[in-house]
This record gives structure tokens, C-alpha cells and sequence, in this order.
């Protein structure tokens, strides 16, 4: 098969994304695959080659380790030639439509929140995972145990939003331990265990 790995969205998780893509592409290559890894919001920009010749091209070494900084998204957006808003990065999509499906390998709000998937369905573009509408109701944690919580156990939960006049309360009145974590976030990209109440409030500030 002729697949595309689409990776490093634009979201804290793109360095988790780029290594995850990278990963995949080696072991679809391995078993016999003609396998293309795009960055999604970079795109093709500086690439003067077909199109054809990315089914096989190398990849970084040093994608494959995850660096513990979160990436600097507004460097990343200033460095893209083609200032767009867009997600899709200069010739990701006409890529896509050559391949017989497209691997998702992106993590976070850029690309497990349905928005991508809806991009590609679209455009008829087959890929793996859940479809666009289940992708969006999975990326909201408050929504998703609501939507389960008679047919799923899961750990009581609170969704807040945390402002410098509620945050002292908030700190006063939340049983401990606890676990601190975004609403829209995946991997595990700004999850805190707070112990007492000190890390608690560090975490609520962060």
C-alpha cells in the first residue's frame, strides 16, 4: 500500500507527534509499505523533488526522541514561508489524495480533535481512527465522561475554570490527592498529580 504518516500538528504534543510518525513510518516500511511521513503544518515548503520520490524518503534521526521542552509554537509559525492559518501545511492535502489511506499520528488539538479528520473526509481522503464527530466529542474530557459515565466507571471528576479570584477556593475546597489536567489536551502534556496544596496551586497556576 501507499500510505501518508501525517505528524507534527501544531499543538504542545508535536514533538510526541513527530517521534510517534517517525516510529510508524520505520515499522510500515518494514513490512513492505511505500510509506511517506509529512509534516503536517510545514508541508512540503523547501522540497524541490516529486512527490512520488516521499514514499521512501529519509527521515531525521533526531525525530525519534521526544524532547522534554514543549515545542515553541509561535517560533514554529513564524518560521512556515506560507503564513496561513490553515493547518495544512503547502501540499500535505495533494500528497494525501495519492495514497491509499492516510496514518494519523498527530496528538492534541491539532489533530485528535476532529478537525483534521473532517478536512479529509471532505476531500474523500480515507485515514485511520474515529471519524471527525467522535474525534471532536472524545477531545473535550468533561463531555465524554458525561456522555459514559452510566455505562463506564470512571474517577469523579470537576471541570473548572481556574481564574486568580476563584483559585484560592478552589485550593480550599478540592479533596487530595488530585489529578490536574486541560480539558482539550492529549498525551500527558499538562497533568499534574497535586499531593497537597501547594503543588495543587502550582498546578491550577500552570
Amino acid at each position: 500500500m501507499k500510505i501518508v504518516v501525517l505528524a507534527g500538528g501544531l499543538s504542545d504534543e508535536r514533538n510526541v507527534s513527530l517521534s510517534s510518525g517517525t516510529l510508524i513510518t520505520e515499522a510500515q516500511r518494514r513490512t513492505g509499505h511505500r510509506v511517506a511521513l509529512v509534516v503536517l503544518y510545514m508541508g512540503l515548503e523547501g522540497y524541490d523533488g516529486t512527490m512520488e520520490a516521499l514514499f521512501g524518503a529519509p527521515m531525521p534521526e533526531d525525530w525519534k526522541r521526544v524532547s522534554r521542552e514543549a515545542p515553541d509554537l509561535k517560533k514554529i509559525k513564524a518560521e512556515r514561508q506560507w503564513q496561513s492559518e490553515s493547518y495544512f501545511g503547502v501540499g500535505v492535502l495533494e500528497l494525501c489524495q495519492q495514497a491509499d489511506i492516510v496514518f494519523l499520528a498527530l496528538h492534541g488539538n491539532c489533530g485528535e480533535d476532529g478537525r483534521v479528520q473532517a478536512t479529509l473526509e471532505a476531500f474523500g481522503i480515507p485515514f485511520t481512527g474515529a471519524d471527525y464527530l467522535s474525534s471532536a466529542i472524545a477531545m473535550d474530557k468533561d463531555l465524554t465522561k458525561r456522555l459514559v459515565e452510566k455505562l463506564v466507571v470512571t474517577p469523579r471528576w470537576q471541570t473548572v475554570t481556574v481564574t486568580e479570584e476563584n483559585r484560592e477556593q478552589l485550593i480550599r475546597e478540592t479533596a487530595l490527592p488530585v489529578v490536574v489536567k486541560p480539558i482539550a489536551s492529549g498525551s500527558s502534556i499538562g497533568v499534574y498529580i497535586a499531593k497537597d496544596r501547594r503543588e495543587l496551586d502550582a498546578a491550577l497556576r500552570e
